[in-house]
């Protein structure tokens, strides 16, 4: 798992790019009441409309432009996603469920 982590954390190095879910969001979630919100991201409460469980959905905003200060680069976005991928089932990490990608955002489905 180290070794995991230390590939994510090198510097200069090219990461293939993941294929997050491009399902429009809304058509499997309700979106619920804003839980909290950072800089970059809002996490809201979601419930699956199929099976009715609930969910936290961060919503995180993507950088438009290379030179923009605004948002979050798609690659911080995808270590993030990768991280929580490599270290899920640890009883004190939160689980990650989905990810999906709008134009505007990527939404991380995680257990409430």
């Amino acid at each position: 798992m180290r070794d995991e982590l230390r590939r994510h954390q090198s510097l200069g190095q090219e990461e293939p790019q993941i294929k997050f879910n491009e399902t429009p969001f809304d058509s499997v979630f309700d979106v619920g009441d804003e839980l909290g919100s950072g800089q970059f991201a809002v996490v809201r409460k979601v419930v699956k409309k199929a099976t009715g469980e609930e969910f936290a959905a961060k919503f995180i905003k993507k950088r438009r432009y290379a030179t923009s200060r605004r948002g979050v680069t798609r690659a911080n976005i995808e270590r993030e996603v990768s991280v929580l991928r490599t270290v899920g089932g640890h009883s004190n990490v939160i689980e990650l469920h989905e990810v999906y990608e709008t134009p505007s955002d990527v939404i991380l489905v995680l257990e409430l």
